[in-house]
């Protein structure tokens, strides 16, 4: 018996653990699986613009619940809430209603309320054409394809072609049947300010009867020299008039097993 052999202990072992390894390995090795994706970044953005404009067309009007939720570890701690009543009518009319609010007069006034006047302003005909996620303001470069029993998802590298505050890097995941958004996960194209060193941010979204609207958005900042801010926004309580139809409810959608 060598030294190695005396020293490890695995001379008489080693067929055993031989068969072992590869028995461990070849579940990983069957798991996998590699599945070429059925269209181009170029098709899928074809697509999504043809059905984002679709279901714009086919949205009269909605309102909303939602929910902001602050919380600053930074130098001084400090924290706060707010409730907002959301009503948006097509094409770009949207107005805001605070239900309530709590915690830091600063957050509130400083961060939520000046969220609510970049929405508005993004809400301008001008503003949507130059933010919309088109060939026109990002390129596109197929990154992924996810796919599970029951979902389908294309995932895409977005990358603007301007300094665009409303613009942002990061990717995409697009569902495969309804060629809508359900995923973003990036970066700001711009930083907005000296401040901020770096914000990363995550948002979803729903499916509510014929649309997809947002769902969740987290962000966390680093703020220079005083710490990071984390930002969560909940979405909830639709209640949507499709153009020409009666209105359909997220309440109802849930009850429905939709």
């Amino acid at each position: 018996m060598t030294r190695l052999c005396q020293a490890t202990n695995l001379c008489g072992r080693w067929p055993m653990l031989a068969v072992i390894l590869l028995i461990l390995r070849f579940p990983m090795v069957a798991q996998q699986v590699t599945v070429s994706a059925p269209l181009t970044a170029e098709e899928v953005v074809t697509h999504l613009v043809k059905m984002n404009e679709v279901r714009a067309a086919a949205l009269q009007s909605y309102s909303s619940h939602r929910t902001y939720h602050l919380e600053c570890h930074c130098v001084s701690h400090k924290k706060a809430d707010m409730v907002v009543r959301a009503d948006y009518e097509a094409p770009d009319k949207k107005e805001f209603t605070v239900v309530s609010e709590s915690g830091s007069g600063t957050v509130r006034e400083r961060v939520f309320k000046k969220l609510l006047e970049a929405e508005r302003e993004s809400m301008r005909e001008e503003n949507q054409l130059r933010t919309a996620i088109t060939p026109e303001n990002y390129t596109f470069q197929l990154s992924d394809y996810e796919k599970t029993e029951t979902d389908e998802f294309y995932v895409l590298d977005a990358q603007p072609r301007s300094k665009n505050k409303f613009l942002f890097r990061g990717r995409i995941w697009v569902d495969a049947k309804d060629f809508a958004i359900t995923r973003v996960e990036g970066e700001p194209a711009v930083n907005p300010s000296w401040w901020t060193v770096k914000t990363d941010f995550k948002r979803r979204y729903q499916k509510i009867g014929d649309f997809w609207l947002p769902a969740s958005n987290e962000s966390e900042t680093k703020v220079r020299v005083f710490g990071t801010a984390i930002l969560t926004i909940e979405y909830g309580e639709y209640q949507i008039t499709p153009a020409g139809a009666t209105v359909v409810s997220s309440q109802e959608k849930m009850q429905n097993g939709q």
